[in-house]
């Protein structure tokens, strides 16, 4: 279970590790080549994501999520929040499940990366305004431009 579950550390954490250092090298290389952010396991997930500053606004995220011991789905999105609507407007694609060959993986993520940065802005799903949204009640506008800071540019060949 994301995000509650007490024993996932002990369980589940360990698993993950194992079957991620398979692949780590050709995760973190093309990490380092590409100037992202790597977030392992978010929310307990069986995921590393890698993300960045778009150069077309908001964040890039290129999810790489176990599938079975073989296999790993790769899920590409973007999204660019709206402080002052309480929005999201987002895009992403159905995930491409690759084995975990080195070098269909690194293929698929390069591909993958350069799709996100060729979609345009027109191309986003416009969000429905959430009332209950939390950004304005934890943080000014100044911190939640910061919180997109945080993200790298990107190096794109």
């Amino acid at each position: 279970m994301p995000n509650g579950d007490q024993e996932w550390g002990i369980k589940e954490y360990p698993k993950l590790e194992e079957f991620f250092s398979k692949i780590s090298e050709v995760l973190e290389d093309f990490a380092k080549i590409h100037n992202l952010l790597i977030d392992k396991y978010y929310h307990q997930g069986h995921d590393w994501s890698f993300l960045f500053r778009h150069p077309k606004g908001g964040i890039g995220k290129l999810q790489v999520q176990k599938c079975n011991e073989e296999h790993v789905k790769i899920y590409p999105m973007w999204w660019i929040d709206h402080y002052e609507e309480n929005r999201r407007d987002s895009k992403h694609s159905e995930g491409l499940k690759i084995p975990i060959e080195k070098n269909v993986l690194r293929k698929e993520l390069e591909n993958l990366f350069q799709v996100i940065i060729g979609w345009e802005k027109e191309e986003l799903e416009e969000g429905t305004p959430n009332p209950y949204c939390i950004w304005k009640n934890i943080m000014t506008r100044n911190k939640f431009k910061k919180e997109n800071e945080k993200y790298p540019i990107p190096k794109i060949d």
